[in-house]
């Protein structure tokens, strides 16, 4: 039998783990992980820094993409130049030149508000470009749609795959920060009291149907019109109520019937033509997103650490069944990954996920986000960690439980107790 170091040295291989320090405040640790070698992995990371009148701001991001990596990879590369400009258009106009903590503070509902206006914006000119590159679906012949999908493949990619979006944007300088989500990823704070022990904070609202808010949202918007919601999933396919691109859900259905039919990205083709007979009544969906201003200095002494995650790390939690067999608590993700951020762990954490852990598991690389995941995957039980590696039962989906492992994508960020005071 392998030993824990070769186990682990192989689980590693199919991560992609980064560090970065940003200024004299942050530390970022983050990994994506798919243990399928025969599966791409479609999330995307932003670690940005950027640099607005003088002043560090900091935007961490995952994008958890469906249907290909095409919009998790353009909003990954795009969106944080967008938000750049609009703070470099804010501070030079609204905010009259003044960036300091006392007026950006004073401002902080408009800077929630011009965040929203940013990421709905930056959705809507995907669709956009498909209304300018096809004006008139309804006209549209085979020869004449297979021929657009020839011409501008990537245009459409963008439009008809998805993702979601959990932000965090910090201002170093100021110590403030807003969460941003559009989808089920999640964004939440973890702080530590005297005792050292963690507690976790959700930020934004996660757009799932499971919430009874979002399931009486899209079904309100839709009265008369039967299985809006099916399975958990908008027309059985999306399980979100909000995200970035998805276009074939928001356009005018004559673009499903005439266009987007011949992608290949959306399945093949009898599940094409199923899901298109839904369509409509769209748009079903929306891109506009939760934001949550935090003003970060309030806990600084409690150690913050920013979580930012895909619902990779739920499913590996909650819905991986054939890892954890026998745990009937369900339990909460970002409570989860607080506690794994202790200095040390309770035994009854142990007791709760059904095997050892080890708070540095990444050994040498130091990477805290690959401690979490490493604990979440099967910590120090070898024989749990080694089903992880197994391709055939990775790749098995016709059994129950299946060992389906979503992609699953971890970023956080502390900041150094010691640095300089925020300016006033």
């Amino acid at each position: 039998m392998a030993s824990f170091e070769e186990v682990r040295a192989k689980l590693v291989h199919y991560c992609s783990s980064t560090k970065v320090e940003v200024g004299q405040d942050a530390q970022v640790h983050a990994v994506t992980f798919q243990p399928l070698a025969s599966r791409r992995n479609e999330d995307r990371l932003v670690m940005r820094e950027l640099v607005v009148h003088g002043q560090e701001w900091l935007l961490l991001a995952v994008c958890d993409g469906h249907c290909g990596s095409s919009a998790a990879r353009y909003t990954a590369s795009h969106l944080p130049s967008r938000i750049r400009s609009m703070l470099e258009h804010l501070a030079g106009t609204d905010l009259q030149g003044q960036l300091d903590r006392k007026h950006v503070l004073e401002n902080a509902d408009f800077i929630s508000s011009e965040l929203r206006r940013c990421v709905y914006d930056f959705d809507r000119e995907l669709g956009h470009v498909v209304e300018t590159i096809c004006p008139n679906p309804t006209q549209l012949t085979q020869k004449q749609a297979c021929s657009i999908v020839k011409e501008y493949p990537d245009a459409l990619a963008r439009a008809c795959s998805g993702t979601t979006l959990a932000a965090a944007l910090v201002s170093l300088t100021h110590r403030l920060m807003w969460a941003i989500n559009v989808g089920d990823s999640t964004v939440a704070l973890s702080t530590a009291n005297s005792e050292g022990k963690r507690v976790a904070h959700e930020l934004c609202t996660r757009h799932t149907l499971d919430d009874l808010r979002q399931y009486k949202e899209v079904c309100r918007q839709h009265v008369g019109e039967e299985r809006v919601v099916e399975s958990g999933r908008v027309l059985g396919v999306l399980a979100m109520s909000r995200v970035i691109g998805d276009y074939p859900l928001k356009m005018h259905a004559a673009y499903s019937r005439h266009l987007f039919r011949y992608l290949s990205i959306l399945g093949p083709p009898s599940m094409r033509n199923h899901t298109i007979r839904r369509i409509r009544t769209p748009p079903y969906v929306t891109a506009d997103p939760s934001v949550c201003f935090v003003d970060l200095q309030s806990f600084w002494d409690q150690k913050p650490i920013i979580m930012i995650y895909s619902d990779g790390v739920d499913n590996l939690i909650n819905q991986c069944r054939y890892l954890n067999p026998f745990r009937e608590t369900d339990i909460i993700p970002a409570r989860a990954i607080s506690i794994l951020l202790q200095d040390e762990v309770d035994d009854d954490v142990e007791e709760l996920l059904g095997y050892g852990i080890d708070l540095h598991w990444s050994g040498g690389e130091s990477n805290r986000a690959v401690d979490v995941l490493g604990n979440l995957l099967g910590g120090t039980d070898t024989s749990t960690l080694q089903l992880v590696l197994d391709q055939s039962l990775l790749a098995d989906r016709t059994v129950s439980p299946s060992l389906y492992i979503d992609d699953t994508s971890l970023i956080l960020c502390s900041f150094a107790r010691e640095s300089a005071s925020v300016s006033p």
